[in-house]
């Protein structure tokens, strides 16, 4: 994957790169308010020459060095723990206790760590009052505590400004990653892993419509009905070979944008002298239907509980168009009609007319598209952004399990129109 790519998976979820990294920093604030404090204090012990003092200059410096060292031996840890106001083990005390000469100079600085900052200075000082019992130098220094350690004001473990950054370094990997992952799972399917993922050809790439409810394809010689034209001629080229006369169109979200389609590909066949039955499949649903039905409310729900099918049909807003509306759906339900009643119907709307167009409900909601399409084909109408390629794959293969024809796929996308070639 190029940098490009990853930048748009980040820009297109932002919202949750968003939330990933608040999260993130939240966490790790939270951690390094709770994270055990340590806190260092430091005295500086001077060990200036004794007058009576016969060693040399290097002498002297060198036993300046085992001073520091000093500050960690056993007899002055034993001293220095019980001296002190708190308890303090002789382990701890070394693993909290150093000291070190500061070369060129006569100072030794000893440094205490203790989760109580009191406690450290305290040991410290105290460190600093017991090394000069030990003095190894034979009276050659005398001893003075020319900085006595004060209680330190902030911690130095936790390490704030090393937390800080690797927990914002820890924030943009997890927020790119979730972005990532989330393309994968939520992918951009362009015509090219459309066409591989099917194994069915893109008949046309359009733009979802501001109004899933117009139908431009009733306005002939515009931009918009044109896009129709060249699904419908896409659509018959594909069937050449192999006549269909059952379509069922369908989508992969509930957005409603394959009941436009389906729609408005009926008025393009029924523009073009072809005799065609709109079937609005949607078993219940009551809204956003492209023809409004009839003010009697007989429609498919009546004809599969056995009214005849001349009394549920209505004229189209173009000639050749006939529209089966879904009717004022009851108690029976509506998977055992569909499966029982509903292929019968259609075979005799297929000889009465050119081909029936059928509008179902999306994958994600049932299978009642497959279960239409029985006998027939499948137009599939997939977003180009909000599907992922497994749900894809998932979806046309129950299509196909049931030896159901993927015509072909219709592209939804939110830039302008564009016909595939």
């Amino acid at each position: 994957m190029e940098p490009k790519d990853v930048w748009r998976a980040v820009w297109r979820h932002r919202l949750l790169v968003v939330v990933i990294m608040v999260t993130t920093g939240v966490a790790v604030g939270v951690g390094l308010w709770l994270a055990p404090k340590s806190y260092v204090a430091t005295a500086t012990l001077s060990a200036a020459s004794s007058p009576q003092a016969t060693p040399t200059d290097e002498d002297l410096d060198s036993l300046r060095g085992s001073i520091g060292e000093l500050a960690n031996s056993e007899d002055v840890l034993e001293e220095v723990a019980t001296r002190l106001s708190e308890p303090r083990s002789v382990d701890d005390l070394r693993t909290s206790i150093t000291g070190q000469w500061v070369q060129g100079t006569i100072l030794v600085e000893i440094q205490a760590t203790d989760s109580d900052p009191d406690m450290a200075a305290e040991i410290a000082n105290t460190t600093a009052e017991v090394i000069p019992v030990y003095d190894p130098s034979n009276g050659s220094f005398l001893f003075t505590t020319s900085n006595p350690a004060q209680p330190p004001t902030t911690f130095t473990s936790p390490n704030l400004l090393l937390g800080i950054g690797v927990g914002a370094l820890l924030a943009v990997v997890l927020a790119v990653c979730g972005a990532l992952l989330r393309e994968r799972r939520v992918a951009v399917v362009g015509a090219p892993q459309v066409e591989q993922l099917a194994e069915a050809p893109v008949l046309a790439q359009m733009s979802q419509p501001r109004d899933p409810s117009t139908l431009p394809a009733l306005y002939p010689g515009t931009t918009a009905a044109d896009v129709f034209r060249q699904l419908r001629i896409a659509l018959e080229a594909e069937a050449s070979s192999d006549p269909v006369t059952l379509v069922v169109v369908t989508g992969v979200r509930p957005a409603g944008v394959h009941v436009w389609l389906g729609a408005n590909l009926a008025v393009s066949l029924a523009s073009v002298n072809r005799r065609v039955l709109l079937v609005d499949g949607r078993v219940g649903d009551q809204e956003g239907r492209p023809v409004a039905a009839d003010s009697d409310g007989v429609g498919l729900y009546d004809v599969l509980m056995g009214d005849d099918l001349d009394s549920a049909l209505n004229p189209g807003p173009v000639p050749d168009l006939t529209v089966l509306s879904s009717g004022q759906w009851g108690g029976e339900p509506s998977d055992t009609l569909l499966e029982t009643r509903f292929s019968t119907v259609m075979e005799e709307a297929s000889r009465r007319f050119d081909i029936v167009v059928v509008l179902a409900p999306p994958l994600d909601e049932c299978d009642d598209a497959r279960v239409m399409a029985a006998g027939g084909s499948v137009l599939l109408a997939v977003p180009e952004a909000g599907v992922a390629q497994r749900d894809l794959r998932q979806h046309i293969s129950r299509i196909r399990s049931v030896g159901v024809r993927l015509l072909g796929v219709v592209l939804v996308t939110k830039r302008p129109e564009r016909i595939s070639s």
